[in-house]
């Protein structure tokens, strides 16, 4: 480790630890609001996208090019097979659709993010890439796949997504006779 180190890990450490119990309490019962999932959905990935932005000498290795379509179809899948963990219920009093669980889904979030901070700090010594030369460094094979993984984790909120408006749908409309209740 660097002798500056200590004093850069800290606040990713805390901003890791802020980001995992915010997701963690999301995981209690709860309302499921669509414009709210939307919304963070859009927001995480376009944060990514963002993130692949900073720096676009990755797009010109093959291997990004190759492996970055695997990530997002694996990131689809896991998210898919993972909300597969988040209970869904329509309650009868007030009609609304409510979920609770998902500690799979989020641990797994947080693992890749976790995975494509350590492969980045390996493979550049430091978490920041937008250092002086960031850019015009070339990329390493490790800095590649640590980018790579950003569509990991964009296949995750998509189908996220994509799986809690579709679960959202059913719920709402059972017990209505087809008749969506607002």
């Amino acid at each position: 480790m660097q002798p500056g180190g200590t004093p850069q890990l800290l606040p990713i450490i805390a901003i890791f630890g802020l980001i995992g119990w915010s997701v963690y309490r999301r995981t209690r019962a709860q309302k499921v609001r669509m414009a709210r999932t939307i919304a963070i959905t859009a927001l995480i990935v376009l944060a990514s996208i963002a993130g692949l932005m900073v720096n676009t000498r990755p797009f010109e290795d093959p291997l990004f090019v190759v492996l970055a379509p695997v990530a997002l179809l694996a990131g689809l899948g896991m998210g898919w097979m993972m909300m597969r963990t988040i209970r869904f219920w329509r309650e009868g009093s007030t009609g609304e659709v409510w979920m609770s669980g998902g500690v799979a889904y989020v641990a797994l979030w947080l693992a890749t993010i976790a995975l494509r901070m350590g492969i980045d700090y390996v493979a550049t010594g430091g978490f920041s890439k937008l250092g002086p030369g960031a850019a015009d460094r070339p990329p390493t094979t490790l800095s590649t796949v640590a980018s790579d993984l950003l569509f990991l984790s964009i296949g995750l909120w998509l189908a996220r997504g994509y799986a809690l408006v579709r679960r959202y749908r059913e719920y709402a409309t059972v017990e209505t006779g087809g008749e969506e209740t607002r």
